[in-house]
């Protein structure tokens, strides 16, 4: 009895992180909701805002986003950098990761000259986006 009374409570705890994750990056959305928004306004790691919505950023990829869901292609660390889409349809933020930079990639998946767009990392509907990576001019 003690083992299910742990495991249950772990799992609450697990539920109330994520669901407090959840409401700050809802708030941090909101607060984005405004009609220009400005480098100054941006959150902590937010490389860049658009008001179209988040799938727009790219092509979803099937294969990585299965690979997502399954642990074996993610970022690294979760928002390091990520586009905040503040627009009326489409709202979230996708996280950033390239083969060099912020990417956990097992099978060896990812592609040079590639930027990889996050949605929903760590949950069963986790989606991959590809876009190529702008060229520095």
């Amino acid at each position: 009895m003690k083992y299910f009374i742990t495991i249950a409570y772990s799992r609450a705890n697990r539920g109330l992180g994520l669901a407090a994750l959840g409401a700050v990056v809802v708030a941090c959305v909101g607060f984005l909701n405004i009609s220009s928004v400005e480098a100054g306004s941006r959150v902590k790691g937010q490389y860049a805002t658009s008001k179209q919505p988040y799938w727009s950023v790219g092509t979803i990829n099937r294969r990585l986003s299965t690979a997502c869901r399954r642990g074996l292609f993610l970022q690294r660390q979760i928002m390091t950098y990520s586009v905040g889409f503040v627009g009326e349809r489409g709202r979230g933020i996708t996280g950033i990761a390239n083969k060099h930079w912020n990417l956990i990639d097992t099978d060896g998946l990812a592609e040079p000259n590639v930027t990889y767009h996050f949605y929903n990392q760590g949950y069963s509907n986790c989606k991959v986006f590809v876009a190529k990576t702008p060229k520095k001019g």
